[in-house]
């Protein structure tokens, strides 16, 4: 400022130096009085006051400039401070100038103690998998003098260790005359959309329960590797038996259990480079490149083998699967995937017996090691159930009906916890409705069987009243199936007897005489009749 109002001083003399010099050809001289002309005075006073205001109104439009240029300075300096990204201005000389908020949360340096320091030291940058290198965007601004963005393997170490995964860019700050005098980063983490991303890109091509690939993912892989040098190219169905019975009886929980541990098996038993994938719901396949069908032979048995080792609840785990090889080029893959598929239900059909057995055995077996009291009851009901048949006279094919429907009528508790199968004192109206559910369950289990269904509107019934008061239909008289009818005497009896846990031990007269007194509203008086005089009749022949 002192350098332009000296200049501007000395322009002023250069311009009156003339009009003095010429004083006299303007009758710029002093007159008799010894004063100036006052035409010259005038003039000369005239050029100074033009000159003068030509200087204000310069000093004034570079004050605004000024005013301006600060405003302009402040605005994108406080843009840059404000931004929700990272800021860091470095100088020519790798030093910083600058880091923002957000610069400063991610690398973890406070601008204070991070300026005028290399900025090497505070950005600390790497790829994000070892052994690979990332190119610094900021020398590559130095070396090239153009913009440079990050790859998408940008990895920010902060300083107490903290890993951001980065996006970001850098450009070159020029001055008036367009030369770099520093360079601009601007970064982000987005350490949390890379990890969305992945999750969407695994969620693509991977079954989200299982954790194993998808249907999509494993066509695709069908055509990948269908070539001559992944001959022979073999095939593995495979079903989950049982899992809407799993779901049905416990839950999709364990449903949910069971395919989960399925999952783990196919893991563990085949080969890295062997493709496993959920195919549906309970279907599973797997792709296995050179494996000639004796091999895959072995590796089903050991799947089935494995798998038959698992247990879910009361559901042991069961698998039915059929496998076929691709051997020759000219041989359609999706027809051996089609081949391999009848093969599995071809097995489910032939396995199906066995597993209804297994799978009865497994829950029956699960509940008396729950309650061995259970165990003992079943036991009883079920010879009683027989005598109480056979007095009726029933056909041999109902007496073998009534006598499996009494040994399995409470099969439904096996979704009960042992400490309430158990408990020795009576129970609240929140266990008891719990309790209530068995013959439901019961019948969904026996229900999902051909060889036990027609046992199933048994066990479902044998809580129904005569007078219409029971549960879960609230069926009344005949409505009840008689064998039913013939169960609930006969388990109701059995339980005043043996189980003390929530009834006052009573002799077995003493019992009969319990069961009349509810002949007509909740038993069957003829069944009752019949109960009395076969009791009584054993009682006198002791």
């Amino acid at each position: 400022m002192k350098k332009s109002l000296a200049l501007s001083i000395l322009i002023c003399v250069i311009l009156l130096n003339p009009l003095i010099a010429r004083g006299e050809s303007l009758d710029i001289h002093p007159d008799s009085s010894g004063m100036f002309d006052e035409t010259g005075i005038s003039i000369a006073v005239g050029s100074i006051i033009v000159i003068l205001l030509i200087l204000l109104n310069m000093l004034v439009k570079r004050r605004e400039a000024q005013k301006e240029l600060t405003y302009e300075h402040n605005k994108y300096l406080q843009t840059l401070t404000s931004i929700g990204d990272g800021v860091m201005v470095v100088g020519q000389d790798g030093k910083i100038e600058m880091l923002n908020k957000v610069a400063q949360k991610l690398t973890g340096w406070t601008f204070p103690e991070a300026q005028g320091m290399h900025y090497k030291d505070v950005f600390v940058l790497s790829h994000e998998h070892e052994g690979y290198t990332i190119v610094d965007p900021i020398e590559g601004v130095f070396a090239t003098d153009m913009i440079q963005e990050l790859g998408n393997h940008a990895m920010l170490t902060s300083r107490d260790g903290t890993k951001y995964n980065l996006e970001d860019s850098a450009a070159p700050i020029k001055n008036e005359t367009n030369t770099t005098v520093g360079i601009v980063l601007v970064f982000r983490d987005v350490t949390d959309k890379k990890a969305q991303r992945k999750k969407i890109e695994y969620l693509s091509f991977h079954d989200s329960l299982t954790g194993l690939y998808n249907r999509r993912f494993f066509e695709e892989e069908l055509l990948r590797l269908d070539t001559a040098r992944n001959l022979p190219l073999s095939i593995i169905m495979g079903d989950v038996n049982e899992l809407k019975l799993t779901n049905d009886i416990f839950g999709h929980a364990y449903g949910d259990m069971l395919l989960k541990k399925v999952a783990e098996v196919l893991q563990n038993v085949c080969r890295a480079d062997d493709i496993i994938a959920r195919w549906g719901g309970d279907e599973f396949v797997i792709l296995l490149p050179k494996t000639h069908l004796e091999e895959t032979e072995k590796i089903v048995a050991r799947i089935k083998g494995e798998f038959a080792t698992e247990q879910i609840k009361a559901i042991k785990g069961s698998i039915s699967m059929g496998f076929y090889a691709k051997q020759d080029i000219t041989e359609d893959l999706m027809q051996v995937l089609y081949n391999a598929e009848e093969k599995m239900y071809s097995a489910k059909a032939l396995e199906r017996d066995k597993v209804r057995r297994s799978v009865i055995d497994s829950i029956i077996t699960t509940l008396h090691q729950n309650s061995p009291r259970e165990k003992n009851h079943s036991l009883r009901v079920s010879e009683l159930c027989q005598e109480l048949g056979r007095a009726l006279k029933l056909p041999e094919v109902e007496l073998r009906k009534l006598k499996e429907a009494g040994y399995l009528h409470d099969i439904g508790k096996i979704v009960l916890e042992p400490k309430l199968l158990n408990k020795d004192y009576p129970l609240t109206n929140g266990e008891c409705k719990e309790m209530n559910k068995h013959s439901i369950v019961g019948y969904r289990i026996l229900n999902s069987f051909d060889d036990t269904v027609d046992l199933a509107e048994l066990v479902l019934a044998h809580h129904e009243q005569w007078d219409g008061h029971g549960y879960p239909k609230g069926l009344k008289g005949e409505e009840i199936p008689l064998l039913a009818r013939i169960i609930a005497v006969a388990e109701s009896y059995d339980r005043i007897i043996y189980d003390s846990a929530n009834n006052k031990v009573m002799s077995k007269a003493d019992a009969v005489g319990a069961i009349r007194e509810n002949a007509g509203t909740q038993f069957d008086p003829k069944i009752v009749e019949l109960l009395g005089c076969f009791i009584l009749k054993n009682l006198s022949m002791i």
